[in-house]
């Protein structure tokens, strides 16, 4: 006689089987039913029957491999009746599953870990998509003169968002609150403040007049660095404290900067120069003016100088030598020196090259446009 312990473990299991054939077992499907809605191509698209595998482990992809023990191992097996065949399938084919509550519930439940950041991304991804929408085409069939179809975009809400809403539950929740931050130049946006409407939520940081913290976090939008001014103003925004007015973002120990650019160079936000002073002087030793120049136009066209107006100051003998050999040999004087129009060749040269690379003048590049009409009339002035 059996006790009565056995006969639970017994039913149990029997009670298990069941809920698990009717719930659980993917297909069968494959060379067992090539009718089943999951193939595609000869192949199932939710790539049954798995492998077998003494213990669960992490595949390629982060997501888990789960155990499933053959029979031979203690894994147990099932029949189903497939098309009038009866078939025996075994742990290859069993959607993971928790084992309470698919005892609970009686349905087919899909419980796993999240282990893996792109698990949790397909998760929430998964969650919050959103309504499904459909499109409905209205035609009015008793009109003679039908002009153009119209249609009616509808909104379709399902069960669960439906009671979601009935029950007054939040649709959307974050916290803490992200604030999204525009950058704008000073006069660049509008905005309108009285005593009544001024944010002075939070607790007010010590020693800083009129400023307050919360657990609200600030997200600046970013800003290329093409975008100079915008640039070095969000990078100044966010290594400033407690800034009141332009004008206080642009003071460094009391002097008031002319640019945005300058205050950031004296704060020491900036790289300086040095690393392309060092290219263009090892350029000049080895190199032409003429790929000095181009030297000099890649730098400025792609790499973020600090100051490009002094590496001009001190290269612009290096890529002017050729421009004043060629003025000397022309005059048959070699006592010429260098003069603002011989560097304003030069410029033209660099300027054409700019433009050939960033379609950028000077001017854009933040540096002072050539004399194009100096240069024009060069050798009437010599």
């Amino acid at each position: 006689m059996k006790s009565s312990q056995q006969k639970y473990q017994t039913l149990n299991l029997i009670k298990t089987s069941t809920i698990l054939s009717q719930n659980m077992t993917h297909g069968p499907c494959g060379s067992l039913n090539n009718n089943s809605l999951c193939m595609s191509d000869g192949k199932c698209t939710k790539r049954y029957p798995r492998d077998l595998l003494a213990e669960t482990i992490t595949g390629n992809d982060v997501y888990p491999l789960n155990g499933r023990r053959s029979t031979e191992d203690g894994g147990n097996s099932l029949t189903l009746k497939v098309l009038n065949n009866t078939i025996a399938v075994d742990n290859r084919w069993v959607v993971p599953y928790p084992s309470l509550l698919l005892k609970t519930h009686n349905a087919h439940i899909n419980v796993e870990y999240s282990n893996s950041v792109k698990a949790i991304k397909y998760i929430f991804k998964y969650v919050n998509k959103g309504s499904d929408v459909v499109v409905i085409g209205v035609e009015n069939t008793t009109a003679s003169n039908e002009e153009v179809t119209q249609y009616q975009l509808g909104r379709y809400i399902s069960s669960i968002e439906a009671v979601w809403h009935i029950l007054s539950f939040s649709i959307h929740g974050r916290y803490p609150t992200v604030v999204h931050l525009a950058v704008h130049l000073e006069n660049g946006q509008r905005v309108y403040f009285t005593s009544e409407n001024r944010r002075k939520q939070g607790r007010a940081v010590q020693g800083h007049l009129n400023l307050y913290s919360t657990d609200a976090l600030g997200h600046l939008y970013t800003v290329h660095p093409n975008n100079a001014e915008f640039f070095y103003l969000r990078l100044l925004l966010i290594n400033v404290r407690g800034p009141t007015s332009f004008p206080e973002l642009k003071t460094v120990n009391v002097y008031v900067c002319a640019t945005f650019r300058e205050a950031c160079q004296k704060l020491n936000l900036l790289e300086n120069d040095a690393q392309w002073d060092i290219s263009l002087a090892g350029a000049s030793n080895s190199t032409q003016p003429q790929q000095i120049r181009t030297l000099f136009s890649i730098i400025l066209t792609t790499c973020f100088l600090a100051n490009r107006k002094d590496l001009l100051e001190k290269n612009k003998d290096y890529i002017s030598e050729d421009i004043l050999h060629r003025i000397r040999k022309i005059n048959a004087n070699p006592n010429i020196q260098f003069t603002s129009n011989i560097y304003s060749e030069a410029l033209i040269l660099i300027e054409d090259v700019c433009l050939t690379i960033a379609n950028k003048s000077l001017t854009e590049l933040g540096m002072i446009a050539p004399n194009r009409y100096s240069n024009d009339i060069f050798d009437r002035d010599i």
